[in-house]
């Protein structure tokens, strides 16, 4: 597939904004209606221009939602990432699954459209994993940093990162953007959604639990431990 690069953005304040009013408006589009159903007519129509000049900042639709998938990863990995450093591992593990969590509410038809332009451009798909590869492997640094006795392999802790980040996305498609009923209370409270999925996060990472004092809304989930006795034999 050929980049769906955009033509250079005239230089100057007026075009930078008409630049971000079709960048807002296509959002605006995307939230309500999806990727599918996403037209340069109905665009430029929201933003206030006429179609032509939609063209002079975009090839096309998906030039434009090329550029807006990176300005949200971009935005997502900052949520992630950008906040002080927590000391304790698990509270370092909570800021960063808490930031996600709230990128993801209140956005359910953006992010369900976001899905729709992974899945339907190569180029899309391909931009989102390099995405994907640069926060595991910062989730990994992580890991060796807190766990340095750990004999784990290199790649063992960026695969590890990589099924739990799995494991974040589709709990948070199917809370916020495909309202899955089972997940209805959840949907109505992030901190504990955020609380639970690093508990899991947690265990999968360090084999261990965080004191129950850190979870408050969640320390139902610290009892999922089976007794030996309990397991299959």
């Amino acid at each position: 597939m050929q980049s769906a690069e955009s033509p250079p953005t005239p230089i100057g304040t007026k075009a930078e904004r008409t630049r971000r009013r079709l960048l807002d408006a296509a959002l605006t589009l995307l939230e309500h209606h999806g990727y599918h159903d996403l037209k340069v007519t109905d665009v430029a129509k929201t933003a206030g221009v006429a179609a032509g000049v939609f063209y002079i900042y975009f090839k096309d639709k998906n030039a434009l939602v090329l550029d807006l998938l990176d300005e949200l990863s971009e935005a997502n990995v900052e949520a992630v990432f950008g906040g002080p450093r927590a000391d304790d591992p698990f509270e370092a593990v909570l800021a960063a699954n808490r930031a996600y969590v709230h990128r993801f509410v209140g956005g359910g038809g953006l992010n369900r459209a976001l899905a729709q332009i992974v899945d339907a451009l190569p180029e899309a798909r391909q931009r989102w994993q390099v995405v994907n590869a640069r926060v595991a492997q910062r989730i990994a640094a992580g890991i060796a940093r807190r766990a340095p006795d750990s004999t784990a392999h290199e790649s063992a802790r960026v695969f590890a990162a990589l099924a739990l980040q799995a494991m974040l996305d589709t709990v948070l498609l199917q809370t916020f953007a495909y309202q899955f009923p089972d997940l209805a209370d959840l949907r109505g409270d992030p901190e504990r959604l955020a609380q639970a999925i690093s508990i899991l996060w947690y265990r999968a990472l360090f084999g261990s639990s965080p004191r129950a004092e850190q979870v408050p809304r969640a320390t139902d989930f610290l009892t999922f431990n089976l007794e030996p006795s309990g397991l299959p034999q």
